[in-house]
């Protein structure tokens, strides 16, 4: 591996929620030594593993993960605060010889650790789905009422059936402040993207499977604990896939099965913007992991890309 002629690009793991990216990651950086820095909206708070797929502690043990379950939900995460992160990280690291892998679905966060801080104050795709998706419930008059209780000053600005603006106005509530000068982007000749994808009805499969063993393996009692730590309703990451469906669950809003199925969609919109997004953002070399028998497999044109 020290061999590689591509060892001094960073390189990253890209492609949709699923499709085996940090499974086929662990098992490349076990095998040679890489450290991991995901590359999530979610995964970083605490609380959160079994609802954003978490690497296990079994495998964190084994492979150092970065930026997993390490910020109390209550916190604010941004794109800008990610590569502020992810840098320190990356600096400190290569310092001393480290090797790191970026792993995740999150493009926004990947453009800001790799081109630089977003200009005129873009909102993430997770800010925007969330402000969209509950702006559908409440319809013109109670958006705009929601806009007031957070930021009366532009609610008095605009009028309840300017939507368009509106839903900006609300993005910015949800934006932390952004700094960009506190971190230098990496730069797209530093970094080498690579893609993991699979065909749309196995990746499908496998979505509803982790739907069901998410709900089955702890979602419902993450969501509960979340939900007692005192975040305000419209929080981010009560909206976030999976956990706004277990609530309404347990408030009697929709059946369990009604629950699954919108996990499900919901996933699965989610991946085909993850999918769409890598195809049109990056220069990435793809890898579709149904063409190999193992994952080991994989691993190995993983090691002839980057070489």
């Amino acid at each position: 591996m020290d061999s590689l002629t591509k060892a001094s690009k960073i390189p990253i793991l890209v492609g949709p929620t699923g499709v085996g990216k940090s499974e086929l990651a662990y098992r490349f950086a076990l095998k040679h030594g890489f450290e991991i820095i995901s590359a999530d909206a979610f995964q970083v708070f605490k609380g959160m593993a079994m609802g954003t797929a978490q690497p296990s502690l079994e495998y964190q043990k084994k492979v150092p993960h970065h930026l997993v379950g390490v910020r109390n939900p209550k916190e604010a995460w941004s794109s800008v605060r990610f590569a502020v992160e992810a840098s320190r990280i990356l600096e400190q690291g290569l310092a001393t010889g480290k090797r790191f892998l970026l792993v995740g679905g999150a493009g926004f966060y990947l453009r800001a650790l790799v081109e630089g801080a977003p200009e005129g104050g873009s909102p993430s795709p997770e800010i925007r789905s969330m402000v969209l998706q509950k702006m559908e419930s409440l319809g013109p008059e109670k958006t705009h009422a929601w806009l007031a209780s957070r930021n009366e000053a532009a609610a008095k600005r605009l009028n309840p059936n300017d939507l368009r603006r509106v839903c900006r106005a609300l993005e910015k509530t949800f934006e932390g402040p952004a700094n960009p000068a506190e971190y230098q982007s990496l730069g797209s000749e530093n970094v080498c993207f690579i893609g993991v994808e699979r065909s749309r009805e196995n990746l499908d499969q496998l979505l509803r499977h982790r739907t069901q063993t998410m709900w089955d393996r702890g979602l419902l009692l993450e969501a509960v604990q979340l939900e007692k730590k005192g975040l305000p309703p419209d929080h981010p990451v009560l909206a976030a896939i999976g956990y706004a469906e277990a609530l309404a669950y347990l408030r009697k809003e929709m059946t369990q099965a009604e629950a699954l199925e919108r996990i499900f969609r919901r996933t699965r919109q989610y991946a085909k913007r993850q999918w769409t997004w890598f195809k049109h953002q990056h220069e990435v070399e793809w890898l579709n992991l149904d063409d190999f028998s193992t994952l080991d497999d994989a691993v190995g044109v993983l090691e002839q890309k980057l070489s």
